[in-house]
């Protein structure tokens, strides 16, 4: 035991000696035993938490598993027995040989330049191998051999952790168990006594900053009672900072702000004293009011380009470094918070890149704040976005491989910015391939579509300049939309028209979604010389309905920076009243007697978690409840506002439309399609990542959906007491191509685990593998 009063040298001089005599005995035992052993760490003492946390901190953490199985380590193994670093040197030496001579017989000088180039390149590739190993042995996880030094580092490791988490006093013996194959080492951790804050006091030399904190003081993260933590001080620091940064301290910083703490080991407390001070008692506390704010929106090329003039604009008290072509500036001023005179607010800083990155017209933003000529200057540069883009999406999924259930997609869709302002219009062209089922009978169907749609990041309701800059604090959004589709087939065609507005706003957590307005006209049409009975075939429609989706998901400031990452956990609410104008204002006398009216109210609720088991495993699973119904007996509800069952993103042993509702199947005809009022539907699926862009999936559905009419057949209607007994189950596993989370291809084999309507007949059911471009969910 090392006394505490021995001096700085004296412990350097026994820290090298210890570390000395490891080394001696781990030598020792390499000798003894005549190659290095695996190691196998033990931790007793600590719940499951702290086990879990001390094991991730361990130089000689647990390997990567799949299915209990160290994958990644047989990898390196596997990489490791056909890794010659000889053979390797061998080549690296003939390589230079080979190339030597070609360069010396070199006919120019660019042949030898271009030679020198191939060498340098062929080499390198040699060097990498031989430092890095191969590319089993890259992809795997080396295996870690027991080395006395690890044990030791891990020694203090653990016990940093442990006085992280208010153990202040813990304890950790260890014990090395020599086997046959491997050597097991035992940690014996007793955390003993948690220390509890039992007091909190300020101390700042100035008064205006001393008041701003105490006033502030509920919202500190060091409280009374609670046990110490460490990473509590480092968020209670960050807070101090980023409190005083939004009320005029540019220049402060970490720096002034430290914690002084009294502990006392004989009732296990701790009192705090947090200290804001300057380091130099001559320097004086001041805030930074904005001098000028300089918003560029110029690219490099209009720079380099002679012929581009670029002028300095004045809007709204900002300067404005703008291209000939010029931008809506008045509409861009809007959308940044800060003004010259106002004090230096790092939060409103943030705002700025968040509305400007929202608007969707720029390709890159960066906010620097600098002092200059004792003025803070805030430069914004803005590189706007091409002002035309053109994208192809390609989609779609194919069941079973069955050319007759390939269901591809294709849209072009070019998209122009800054039209009316900072508006995107974006006008998209489709085609897609389905079948269809009509009279017992299944159709393939090509649909059309051209689609124009137009966003801008305001509310368009004729409001004054001064409610709209209240409003920007939501973030607002408007998007209007008109769709027209013509779908053909061998017995009848249907041309559709949809015309929607919507706004959208978001406060903290939640996102609201609003419909005042939509309207479809649909228009099927059979041929005079067709042999399908018209009664097969839906009449022509006409639907007006409002509606709004109100989404709750995870606090994450990041996420909204970062498209490719998902939110862990989401709750959305949705709701929509169909034909509510066309009763209102009383188009339906105005329509002809053959246009079939709809009246409806339609709810829907969802929940989405995803939770990260470890670095490269997910478990995700959601829960849907769908309800639609008539307001009465006679209302009715239009077909393609029903909900179905199975498919990709539902019940995935079965296809679209192939249960329910209840426990009713079709007789005649086993593929015709059904669809239901009530939806009940619950995912669970296990993600991981396994080599490179390839993940792994096990999953498990269930769900399906109901009638809720009064004359109902009784195997399709909804029973509170038995509706669990209909319930379809189906499970299996896919492999999946992850590309960045920008393109995912997923192949999943799904197996009916149980079919209500069959009961226990499950041999006559078969598995069905979907292909699909996207997560399920």
């Amino acid at each position: 035991m090392l006394k505490t009063n021995c001096s700085d040298k004296q412990k350097l001089i026994i820290q090298f000696i210890l570390y000395l005599l490891l080394s001696i005995y781990a030598s020792f035992l390499h000798a003894a035993v005549g190659k290095p052993l695996p190691i196998k760490e033990v931790i007793v003492g600590v719940n499951h938490i702290h086990k879990k946390a001390l094991q991730k901190h361990s130089i000689c953490h647990p390997y990567t598993t799949f299915l209990a199985m160290p994958i990644k380590k047989w990898l390196y193994q596997w990489g490791n027995h056909h890794f010659n670093l000889e053979k390797i040197k061998n080549e690296r030496a003939a390589i230079e040989a080979t190339y030597g001579y070609r360069i010396r017989t070199a006919a120019s000088e660019k042949e030898k330049i271009k030679l020198m180039a191939k060498r340098d390149k062929a080499i390198k590739r040699k060097d990498n191998l031989a430092a890095n190993g191969n590319r089993l042995m890259r992809m795997g996880e080396k295996p870690l051999y027991y080395d006395p030094i690890y044990v030791h580092h891990n020694e203090k490791i653990f016990l940093n952790y442990l006085h992280s988490k208010s153990y202040l006093d813990a304890e950790i013996t260890t014990k090395t168990d020599w086997q046959k194959s491997s050597i097991r080492v035992t940690y014996y951790i007793k955390p003993k006594n948690l220390y509890k804050i039992i007091s909190t006091r300020l101390q700042a030399s100035d008064q205006i900053i001393r008041t701003l904190l105490a006033n502030h003081s509920s919202e500190s993260l060091i409280k009374i009672g609670d046990p110490y933590a460490y990473q509590n001080f480092v968020n209670e620091q960050e807070r101090i900072v980023n409190l005083l940064s939004d009320n005029g301290y540019f220049e402060f910083n970490e720096q002034y702000v430290h914690f002084i703490a009294d502990r006392s080991d004989r009732d296990h407390t701790i009192g705090v004293t947090t200290v804001v001070d300057l380091p130099d008692p001559k320097m004086v506390y001041h805030k930074t009011k904005i001098g000028r704010i300089v918003v560029d929106l110029t690219t490099q090329k209009d720079h380099a380009s002679g012929t581009t003039c670029l002028l300095t604009k004045v809007c709204q008290d900002l300067y404005f470094l703008v291209p000939l072509d010029g931008y809506p500036l008045d509409d861009i001023a809007t959308k940044i918070p800060l003004r010259p005179g106002d004090l230096y607010n790092k939060s409103k800083i943030l705002e700025t890149y968040e509305r400007l990155h929202r608007i969707a017209i720029f390709g890159s933003i960066a906010i620097l704040p600098k002092i200059e000529a004792d003025q803070l200057v805030i430069y914004i540069h803005a590189k706007p976005d091409e002002r035309v883009r053109f994208q192809a999406e390609f989609g779609g999924e194919c069941v079973d491989f069955n050319l007759k259930k390939l269901r591809p997609a294709i849209k072009l869709n070019p998209i122009i910015k800054r039209v009316g302002g900072l508006g995107i219009l974006q006008i998209e062209a489709s085609i897609a391939r389905r079948e269809e089922f009509v009279n017992q009978t299944a159709y393939q169907n090509v649909a059309y579509g051209l689609r124009g749609k137009f966003t801008t990041p305001c509310f368009t309701l004729f409001l004054s300049r001064k409610t709209n800059l209240m409003l920007e604090k939501l973030n607002p959004s408007t998007t209007m939309t008109i769709d027209y589709s013509f779908t053909k087939n061998p017995v009848y065609t249907s041309k559709k028209i949809d015309a929607a507005l919507n706004y959208d706003w978001y406060s903290k957590q939640v996102l609201y979604q609003c419909v005042p307005f939509k309207v479809t006209f649909d228009y099927p049409q059979v041929p005079d010389d067709s042999k399908i009975n018209q009664s097969h075939v839906k009449l022509p429609s006409f639907l007006t309905s409002m509606g709004c989706i109100f989404t709750i998901r995870a606090a994450t400031p990041a996420l909204y920076f970062n498209p490719l990452v998902s939110y862990r956990w989401m709750i959305s609410i949705g709701i929509e009243h169909g034909g509510f104008y066309e009763h209102l204002f009383l188009v339906k006398k105005i329509l002809p007697k053959e246009i079939q009216l709809y009246k409806y109210f339609k709810i829907e609720i969802g929940y989405r978690h995803a939770f990260d088991l470890t670095a490269y495993t997910t478990l995700v699973y959601q829960a849907k409840l769908g309800v639609v119904k008539g307001y009465k007996a006679t209302d009715k509800v239009p077909l393609d506002k029903q909900y179905t069952i199975g498919g990709y993103d539902s019940v995935r042993a079965w296809d679209r439309g192939m249960v329910g509702p209840g426990l009713y199947e079709s007789e005649k005809n086993k593929q015709e399609v059904q669809k239901g009022d009530l939806l009940l539907l619950g995912n669970i699926e296990l993600r991981r990542k396994l080599i490179g862009y390839l993940e792994g999936a096990l999953f498990l559905d269930i769900g399906n959906t109901w009638k809720l009419g009064k004359d109902t057949p009784l195997e399709m209607k909804f029973n509170f007491h038995k509706f669990y007994k209909a319930f379809a189950l189906g499970g299996g596993f896919g492999l999946r191509l992850n590309f960045y989370n920008t393109f995912i291809l997923c192949g999943d084999l799904a197996f009916p685990l149980y079919r209500p309507s069959s009961g226990n007949k499950l041999q006559k059911l078969k598995p069905i593998f979907n292909l699909n471009i996207g997560y399920p969910f």
